[in-house]
């Protein structure tokens, strides 16, 4: 057997090199850009024992998705789907700062993960995508308040809120 490409080898790899700029990574945009409601599903957290921290995780993410959905509202669109933002993880790095003085490659950040869920309509089926995102510490201001948790929590929210929005189409 020869380690020689054979010539429809290369006739195809050369047909599918123009395509190559094409390919994207990920899921495309949801087809529509509006939606019905949003809401934050925090079982996961209560799950694993944190109701308390899972409530905090509620309220304030509420309040993040409904800064990053506000323009995607719309309460009487019977036709327009509903979502669910469910967060199954929420991690605060040990570190304040991944800086200068951390160990090579060393980063601890804040870290967010979940997915996104539609309740079907008659124009669409139901369907998930899978969520996750992080963000330093350092974001949060002065490691040495007294809210910086808090803020840090909030920031993370925000930004897994803003993360939930772009899925849907602009």
């Amino acid at each position: 057997m020869s380690a020689l490409p054979t010539r429809r080898t290369v006739l195809v790899g050369l047909a599918a090199a123009p395509l190559a700029g094409c390919m994207v990574g990920g899921n495309p945009p949801l087809p529509f850009s509006k939606v019905r409601a949003v809401d934050i599903d925090v079982r996961p957290l209560v799950e694993r024992g944190l109701p308390g921290y899972a409530e905090k995780v509620a309220v304030i993410g509420r309040e993040a998705l409904r800064r990053a959905f506000a323009d995607a509202l719309v309460p009487d669109d019977r036709d327009a789907p509903t979502v669910t933002v469910v967060v199954s993880m929420v991690r605060l790095g040990a570190a304040p700062s991944g800086g200068d003085d951390a160990p090579a490659g060393w980063r601890d950040d804040d870290e967010a993960t979940g997915r996104l869920d539609l309740t079907g309509t008659s124009r669409f089926l139901s369907l998930s995508r899978p969520l996750r995102v992080t963000r330093s510490p350092a974001d949060s201001g002065p490691w040495y308040t007294a809210d910086f948790d808090d803020r840090r929590l909030k920031n993370l929210l925000d930004v897994f809120a803003i993360r939930a929005r772009r899925e849907l189409a602009e």
